[in-house]
């Protein structure tokens, strides 16, 4: 029944322990995340709870060129990173461990190396077994995990196994995500190279590598000319090869950030399904992958980073600005689940205040393909949505996003092309009854000039309105009124940072905090100390660190540095702020 079946990267013969997670993780921005989190103290989420699926095809470890019958696909279990691990052998055939699967389950739920190290229940798939279970014909069996990995790719022309994964998805609510071709496979001037299993699915996520040497373009099978993957991961293998990245290994990163954000979830089940899922995923995608990242009103994503490379930190407060329901003014980040009736719209509004702009748009609209299984065949239907940004002033054209093939819409304003103060209207629109999922990510900017416009009145002259001025004599000079979010026309001490000095575990510390907005503004905050007012300021790790940051009213919040080295072992000490442009 099978034809060729092929892995997503090459056999990897040695298996050393590394720590692979330090640079990827940095990468994805997933460190910056945790990393404030805990400067907020917010609890970090690990995926705790969450059960994925891993399907993995046998490999050739011996390198003889065939595969013999003890060569597997179970990821090791007595690697220590899948300590306290539940990985069931789901296809039961008992073979020996397969260097692949290991690799591939460190990065989806390994204790150091996955980002979702709290995964602690899987179940492996032989691919072999798991395609002829009911996923090349007949129906395919329930799937009770949420998320579904897929770091193999097979080629089934005409073979509706795509259909069978969208049908599945529509039934039982998974998310699964596959790897595309390695760059090691066919030619990138066939089109061909997007397979059928699973790169042509509809209702899922399909992942290409970082560095784009993975294989892409659009397919060709049920449904042509869409263009994948939808979003790209760090896909390298450190101390073997860190600088040749693999699907393999980039897709379990995807999954993991998954695991990451249904955990983040909480009970909030909307939050959890599997299309705000992959809305939140591709919104935060960061576009900054590539300098020549582009889409048009017809081809919404990019045709080799898709809709950009993961950036966990950004999805995250995407999923955490909440669902926000068409109709409403949305804030910066946000995202929404809602229905649509055939031939009908929903309108989100975006109010950007006098003073602002609002730059790094991101706005993601997927949905599903309905697969209606009937007898032997599934026949499916795609509503044909649209998104579409507008001027509320003049009702005008923004800029649309309008595939008459792809279940993806995506609206991205990059840095030049910012939205000026003013109300704009998203709009989606179908023509066939759907559920849909949209998300969104945003970044309000204020520099010294738009805050100027903004906090002066014609009682200050236009003498005193440079940076360096103080027209309310209070001894603060404007920049560092914007700075410290103060009324340049009120004199006011209080916006100061305050310096103190406190005890903790028996030893006392020098620590400074200061207001900073929110939103950005242009400037650069930087902590300094000294022992000497005549040496040299230092704002080294080493010597002074932040230590909490805290929210506080009117958009903005405050940060607490303090010195890394007690009172007692100095004479003396200082901190200062210093903010520049």
């Amino acid at each position: 029944m099978l034809s060729r079946l092929y892995t997503a990267a090459i056999c990897i013969i040695l298996f050393p322990i590394l720590n692979l997670s330090a640079s990827y993780k940095d990468e994805v921005h997933y460190t910056q995340l945790i990393n404030e989190l805990s400067l907020r103290g917010v609890s970090v989420p690990t995926g705790a709870g969450v059960s994925v699926t891993q399907v993995e095809s046998r490999e050739d470890t011996n390198g003889s060129g065939q595969l013999d019958s003890y060569e597997g696909y179970i990821p090791n279990p007595s690697n220590s990173e899948f300590s306290g691990k539940t990985i069931t052998d789901a296809s039961n055939l008992g073979q020996d461990p397969s260097n692949h699967g290991t690799w591939v389950g460190r990065n989806l739920y390994g204790n150091t190396s996955s980002i979702s190290p709290g995964i602690t229940a899987v179940s492996v798939y032989e691919a072999n077994n798991f395609i002829n279970s009911g996923w090349y014909s007949g129906t395919p069996p329930t799937e009770s995990n949420p998320l579904q990995n897929h770091s193999w790719v097979n080629w089934f022309q005409n073979s509706n196994t795509s259909r069978r994964m969208d049908y599945a998805v529509n039934r039982d609510g998974f998310l699964p995500i596959v790897g595309i071709y390695n760059s090691d496979f066919g030619s990138q001037s066939t089109p061909s190279d997007i397979p059928d299993t699973y790169a042509s699915i509809y209702n899922g996520i399909t992942v290409g590598v970082s560095d784009g040497t993975h294989r892409y373009g659009t397919t060709t099978y049920d449904g042509a000319g869409r263009t994948k993957p939808e979003i790209v991961a760090p896909g390298g293998i450190p101390g073997l090869n860190p600088a040749t990245q693999y699907t393999s290994f980039a897709t379990p990163i995807v999954t993991a950030a998954a695991a990451y954000l249904i955990d983040a979830a909480g009970s909030n089940a909307a939050a959890k399904d599997q299309l705000s899922l992959k809305a939140i995923l591709l919104a935060g995608a960061d576009k900054s992958i590539s300098a020549n990242w582009d889409q048009t009103p017809t081809r919404p994503i990019d045709d080799v980073f898709g809709a950009g490379e993961l950036d966990i930190y950004q999805s995250y407060f995407i999923q955490q600005g909440g669902q926000q329901i068409a109709g409403s003014i949305i804030g910066t980040h946000g995202w929404n689940l809602s229905n649509l009736s055939a031939y009908s719209s929903e309108t989100y509004v975006i109010n950007i205040s006098s003073g602002f702009r609002l730059r790094k748009l991101s706005v993601i609209v997927t949905w599903n393909r309905k697969v209606k299984k009937q007898g032997p065949y599934f026949n499916p239907t795609l509503a044909n949505m649209s998104l579409e940004l507008t001027d509320d002033g003049d009702n005008s054209s923004v800029q649309s996003s309008d595939s008459a093939i792809d279940n993806i819409e995506h609206i991205w304003r990059d840095l030049g092309s910012e939205l000026e103060a003013g109300s704009y209207n998203l709009t989606v629109a179908t023509n066939l009854t759907t559920d849909y999922a949209i998300a969104w990510r945003s970044e309000l900017y204020q520099d010294y000039t738009l805050w100027s416009s903004n906090a002066f009145t014609s009682s200050t002259p236009s003498a005193e309105q440079d940076p360096t001025d103080d027209p309310d004599g209070d001894g603060i000079e404007n920049q560092l009124e914007q700075a410290f979010g103060g009324d340049p026309e009120t004199n006011d001490l209080s916006i100061l940072p305050i310096s103190e000095t406190i005890e903790d575990g028996g030893q006392s510390y020098l620590q400074i905090s200061y207001r900073k907005s929110d939103f950005e503004n242009g400037l650069n905050y930087t902590v300094e100390t000294v022992t000497d007012l005549n040496g040299t300021w230092s704002s080294s790790t080493s010597e002074v660190e932040l230590i909490s940051i805290t929210s506080e009213t009117g958009a903005y919040d405050r940060y607490t540095y303090r010195r890394v080295a007690p009172l007692s072992s100095h004479e003396k000490a200082f901190l200062r702020v210093s903010v520049t442009q």
